[in-house]
Order: structure tokens, then C-alpha cells, then sequence
């Protein structure tokens, strides 16, 4: 999606997404709680589902978010990450993206939700709140996380 369109439609395939994060998290240190659980005891088929339509629900959410930020003009946003993040998303937390690509030298933010379960979003970074607390668009840049596309699970074959 480039930086000045709207969000695409959610057609990903959810359940087939969390079949793909289980593998991926079997080789992170700190995957979240349902997928920790999934990888000990297996997934039950109505857990699945439900944390399939609760990612349905929040990407949808989430789009609509993204999209009236982008519409009042809003470039600067800040990766934000509930306590409890899986060690994928974590990474993310706390650093700058550029949304509409207005300050070139910072990323678009990560896809979100990046993975099923994490719920995180992105907040605004008003000159008000950087000027409140000495942040610098250069310590933003130096900060920057793009993000790495090697974070997703492989497609399925």
C-alpha cells in the first residue's frame, strides 16, 4: 500500500495466518500467551477461531484508524505495544514511522496487526508531546526500526 492510499480490504486468511505464526513462534523466546499454549498443548479448534475473528475485528478497527489519521494530516505516529507483546512485535515498540511519507527519512509503519494476537497501534506524535518531552525528528530517525518483512511466517506453499 503506498503511503496516500486508503487501507486495503482485510482479506487475510486469519486462520491460516495463526496456523503459520504457531511455526513461526516456535522459535521465539517469548511467543504470546494463546500461542504459548497452542505450542504446549495444541491448538483447540474454537480458541482458533476465536482469535481469528478477534484479528479480523482489530485489523478492521485498526484500518479505519490509520485511515482518518491519514486523513487529518497526521504524519508522525509512534509504535506502540500492550505489556505482554510477543518478542516479534516488541521490537517495534516505541520507535517513530512516517505515515503519509511527509518525513522521508523515517519508515511507513509495520502492517498492522503484524502478528494475530498482539494488540498494538499507533499513536501520534504531535509537536506538542515531542517538544513536552525533548524528542527531536532527529532522534527519531536515529531511533528508527523499519520494519523487517523476515518477522513474518512463510506464506504457505
Amino acid at each position: 500500500m503506498s503511503r496516500t492510499e486508503g487501507p486495503p480490504p482485510d482479506d487475510r486468511d486469519w486462520v491460516a495466518e495463526i496456523d503459520r505464526w504457531t511455526e513461526r513462534f516456535r522459535s521465539v523466546d517469548d511467543p504470546p500467551a494463546a500461542f504459548a499454549r497452542a505450542l504446549r498443548d495444541g491448538w483447540d479448534s474454537g480458541d482458533r477461531e476465536i482469535l481469528a475473528i478477534e484479528a479480523a475485528e482489530y485489523a478492521r478497527t485498526t484500518a479505519a484508524y490509520i485511515e482518518q489519521l491519514r486523513t487529518a494530516d497526521v504524519d508522525l505516529v509512534r509504535f506502540d505495544c500492550r505489556l505482554g507483546s510477543c518478542g516479534v512485535c516488541v521490537k517495534y515498540s516505541g520507535k517513530a514511522y512516517s505515515l503519509r511519507g511527509d518525513t522521508p527519512d523515517l519508515p511507513p509503519p509495520p502492517p498492522l496487526p503484524i502478528c494475530p494476537a498482539c494488540r498494538h497501534t499507533l499513536n501520534m506524535l504531535t509537536p506538542f508531546f515531542m517538544q513536552r518531552t525533548g524528542v527531536e525528528p532527529e532522534d527519531l530517525v536515529a531511533e528508527a526500526q523499519p520494519f523487517d518483512e523476515d518477522d513474518l511466517p512463510a506464506p504457505s506453499a
